[in-house]
C-alpha cells in the first residue's frame, strides 16, 4: 500500500484545524489557540490538560509551559512566548500587536479590551474576545471588515451553463450524433452532452423555456429516457450514462445568473469608489463587475470544473478541457480588467497574484463579506 506523501499528510493535518497566532492564556482551554503566548504566572499551572506536575515543580510560567508542550504535538510549527502583560505592551509599544494576523484575548478586563480593540481596529486586525464563567463562556469577534472567497456553502451546484452555453460548448455538443452512434460510443457519451442535446430537442419541440415545474422536468426526463438504445426485442439497453442524465436533470438545469449577494457587492461603495487603500478583494470585485458587463454578457466567469461521470476517458477529457479552457479565458479577461484598475490606482501588477486571481474567479459565485461599525469596539 502506497504511503501518502508529506504534502498530503500536511493537508490532512490542517484540513479542519483552527490555527491562531496570538494568545493571552489564562483559562484551561485557551492554550488550544496559539502560536505565541503572552503572560501567565506560575500559579496558573494548576489547570489545563497540557500542564503537568513536572511543569509545576519547575520555575516555569504558564505561557512557557503551554508553548513547550504544544510544540511537541506538531514538529512543523514553532512558537515563542513573552512574559509581559497586555497592559504594559499597550503602554510601551502598542504597535507590537500589529505584527499579527489575529489576536485572541481571554479573560481580559474591559479597560484593557477597549484599548486593545482600538489599536487592532485601526490596523484592520481581527480580535477574538473569549471569556468563561465556569462551564459557560462566549466568543466575540471584533473586526472592521472580513472578506471570504471560499465560503464553502452547504449546497453548491455545478456551473455547467446548459441554459446559456458558450460557443465552445455548443460546438462540442454539436460534434455528437447520438442517433447514428454505435452502442459503445452511445453508452459512453457524457451525461452533460446528453442533457444538452435533449435540451435542444426540448426547445425545438416543447418549449423555448427551461423545464421548470415538476411536470415539465418529468416530461424532459421521459424525453431523455426515450433516447436509450433498445435491443432486438425492443427492451431498453442498460445505459448508465443516460440514467445519470435523468438523475441530474433537477440540478443541471439551473439558471445562470449573478447571485443577489454578488450584485450587492457590485453596488457597494467599496467597489464603485476604489481608492489607493482598497484591498485586492475589492479591486477584484470591481474587475469582476466589469467582466460581467462586457465579456461575460451578464454572467460570471465559468468555474471550469465538471463532476465525475460515466464516460470513456477520451470523451470526458475533451469535455473537461472545453470547460477548463473557457475558465482560463474568463480568468484572463478578469485579470485584464484588474490590471487596468491597479494601474489607475498606482499599484504594481504584483499586488494581485495569479493564484489569488484564479481562486477569486473560481469561487466568484460564493463571495462573502461581513463588516461592522466602530460601535463594536466601544463596549465589552
Amino acid at each position: 500500500m502506497a504511503r501518502p506523501g508529506r504534502a498530503a499528510l500536511k493537508e490532512q493535518r490542517y484540513d479542519r484545524q483552527l490555527r491562531f497566532v496570538q494568545l493571552r492564556s489564562i483559562e484551561s482551554w485557551a492554550p488550544q489557540y496559539w502560536r505565541g503566548s503572552y503572560g501567565g504566572h506560575r500559579e496558573d499551572l494548576g489547570s489545563g490538560a497540557f500542564l503537568v506536575r513536572r511543569d509545576r515543580e519547575l520555575d516555569l510560567n504558564r505561557a512557557q509551559s503551554a508553548m513547550e508542550l504544544l510544540q511537541e504535538l506538531n514538529s512543523d510549527v514553532s512558537g515563542n512566548f513573552i512574559e509581559e502583560s497586555p497592559e504594559k505592551l499597550l503602554d510601551n509599544d502598542p504597535s507590537f500587536f500589529n505584527r499579527f494576523n489575529l489576536v485572541v484575548a481571554t479573560q481580559l478586563p474591559e479597560s484593557t479590551l477597549l484599548r486593545l480593540a482600538e489599536v487592532l481596529w485601526n490596523s484592520n486586525i481581527p480580535l477574538l474576545v473569549c471569556r468563561t464563567y465556569g462551564l459557560v463562556g462566549y466568543m466575540r469577534v471584533v473586526i472592521k471588515e472580513h472578506t471570504v472567497v471560499e465560503s464553502h456553502p452547504d449546497n453548491m451546484l455545478e456551473d455547467l451553463r446548459l441554459d446559456k452555453p458558450f460557443p465552445e460548448l455548443t460546438e462540442h455538443v454539436q460534434d455528437y450524433d447520438l442517433e447514428h452512434m454505435d452502442k459503445k460510443d452511445h453508452s459512453h457519451t457524457p451525461w452533460i452532452v446528453i442533457v444538452a442535446k435533449y435540451l435542444i430537442k426540448w426547445f425545438n419541440e416543447k418549449s423555448e423555456q427551461l423545464p421548470k415545474s415538476y411536470k415539465e422536468k418529468e416530461a424532459f426526463k421521459e424525453l431523455i429516457r426515450q433516447g436509450i438504445l433498445k435491443n432486438e426485442n425492443g427492451t431498453p439497453e442498460d445505459e448508465e450514462n443516460f440514467e445519470e442524465a435523468i438523475k441530474n436533470v433537477n440540478t443541471a438545469l439551473n439558471h445562470t445568473e449573478v447571485p443577489r449577494g454578488i450584485e450587492e457587492l457590485f453596488n457597494d461603495d467599496c467597489c464603485l469608489k476604489l481608492m489607493e487603500q482598497s484591498s485586492s478583494f475589492w479591486i477584484l470585485v470591481r474587475a469582476l463587475k466589469e467582466f460581467v458587463a462586457n465579456e461575460g454578457q451578464g454572467s460570471l466567469p465559468v468555474r471550469g470544473t465538471i463532476p465525475d461521470m460515466m464516460a470513456d476517458s477520451s470523451k470526458f477529457i475533451k469535455l473537461q478541457n472545453v470547460y477548463r479552457e473557457k475558465a482560463k479565458k474568463d480568468i484572463a479577461a478578469v485579470g485584464n480588467h484588474a490590471a487596468k484598475l491597479l494601474q489607475s490606482l498606482g499599484k504594481t501588477p504584483e499586488f494581485i497574484s495569479e493564484r489569488e486571481l484564479k481562486l477569486f474567479c473560481e469561487y466568484a459565485w460564493i463571495l462573502f463579506w461581513v463588516y461592522a461599525n466602530d460601535q463594536i469596539i466601544k463596549t465589552f
